[in-house]
This record gives structure tokens, sequence and C-alpha cells, in this order.
């Protein structure tokens, strides 16, 4: 999985820490591999908006398949130390 963010928001992004959030607007994009052909698989897109989490999913072609309020990404990140995102690995 590689995770982007528009360069414009990458400091804020990389200064995250537990207990701090990314400002409204700031959108940050998943992109999966499937391990076992290297090919491009789904992305899932979020969108800062106010203090909650917009998502949208895609699949390997860039076709959207889903929008909004999706419960499978609301419950996992949910659980993040930094307000809906976990950040770069320490």
């Amino acid at each position: 999985m590689s995770v982007r963010v528009p360069e414009s928001m990458l400091e804020s992004y990389r200064a995250l820490r537990p207990g701090l959030a990314v400002p409204s607007g700031t959108l940050v994009a998943a992109f999966h591999t499937d391990e076992r052909t290297s090919n491009p698989g789904p992305v899932y897109v979020m969108e800062r908006v106010g203090d909650a989490w917009k998502y949208s999913a895609f699949d390997a072609e860039g076709r959207a398949t889903e929008h909004g309020a999706l419960a499978l990404c609301e419950r996992c990140h949910a659980e993040s130390p930094s307000g809906g995102l976990f950040g770069l690995p320490r």
C-alpha cells in the first residue's frame, strides 16, 4: 500500500502525532496493490470536512465504487491516534 497526500498538505501529514489532527480540506489516498500479482488494486480516498471525514473507494481502473459515510472505513479510522489517521510508520 502506498499513502499519498497533495504536496500542499504533506507537512501537516508528516507532523501527525497522537492527539493531533490534520486541517479541514486535507485529502489522503491509499493505493493498494494485489500482493499475489503486484497488479494495482483499489484506491481509498479520505477528505477531511470540518471535524469529519468523507470516504470514497475506487477500483483499480479509477471507477468510483462507493462514496460517503462508509461504515468499514469509519470503524477502523475511529481507532486511529491522530484524528482519523494513523500517520507515518515510526
